[in-house]
């Protein structure tokens, strides 16, 4: 189930968690953006995703693919989307997204969510996909923009792994 970002804010807000109506204003801005780009994925609407990015944003993902700029960006995106692979998979669980700011025009923020039934080119499904987002924001222009974005998979630790 998720929980809009209004709601987080408001949580945090009465756990005392916030400084100022000013960061709480833009703690929730940080949070729709968030949720924009989970609600773009979501729908495999790539064109929608790319609002979410600065210009020259950098974009990694979990099989090592960079992209650099909106346009490279959005490019990625529509052929991921298209792809009958990926189209099968599922999100299955997510938590609420973490925000901390590091100024007060920076933000970072952390996400994960479950991913089941994704098939790579070969046919093979990956076992469920445990993801973590990383995601460098920055206030222009009295809005946010995603500047750095990072997903990575956890995977299972071996014995020979702390």
């Amino acid at each position: 189930m998720r929980i809009p970002a209004t709601v987080l804010v408001l949580i945090q807000t009465l756990a005392g968690g916030l400084a100022g109506q000013g960061r709480a204003a833009d703690s929730i801005a940080v949070l729709q953006v968030i949720e924009r780009r989970t609600e773009a994925m979501r729908a495999h609407d790539s064109h929608a995703e790319r609002t979410i990015y600065a210009p020259n944003a950098v974009w990694i993902n979990a099989f090592g693919r960079r992209r650099v700029g909106v346009d490279s960006i959005e490019a990625f995106l529509s052929r991921l989307y298209a792809n009958p692979g990926y189209a099968a998979s599922r999100m299955v669980r997510e938590k609420a997204p973490e925000v901390w700011f590091i100024r007060p025009d920076v933000a970072v923020v952390h996400e994960y969510h479950e991913r089941e039934a994704q098939r790579l080119a070969d046919g093979s499904v990956i076992p469920v996909r445990r993801v973590h987002t990383t995601f460098v924001l920055s206030k222009e222009n009295g809005g946010w923009l995603v500047q750095y974005q990072f997903i990575g998979d956890e995977r299972e630790t071996t014995s020979r792994t702390p």
